[in-house]
């Protein structure tokens, strides 16, 4: 199992993860700093694709402030170069760290 971190950036979803080969995201965790609510997008966007509305997985979930928003309920399954990327509403306000295993 391996471990990637990032700073979800503002308003433009942007990679938080991008795939190397094929790999099964066990769980995302995007925790809130701030001492304010952050709202949050995820997308699960294909090799090459952008992040729109038909790759979008949560649309302007709000995690409270000094809270972490987990995504491990389901197994995510990219190709190579497949990325998660994130938008959240306020610049430099949510760790992401993702956990990874190569298939």
């Amino acid at each position: 199992m391996a471990i990637a971190r990032a700073t979800a950036p503002i308003t433009t979803p942007a990679a938080v993860y991008t795939s190397s080969g094929t790999t099964a995201i066990t769980a995302m965790y995007m925790c809130n700093f701030t001492g304010s609510t952050v709202t949050v997008t995820v997308h699960v966007v294909p090799a090459g694709g952008t992040a729109d509305n038909t790759n979008v997985i949560y649309k302007d979930h709000d995690i409270v402030a000094a809270d972490t928003f987990l995504l491990d309920t389901e197994r995510l399954i990219l190709d190579n170069n497949e990325t998660v990327q994130i938008a959240a509403s306020a610049a430099s306000a949510v760790a992401v760290t993702t956990s990874f295993l190569a298939l």
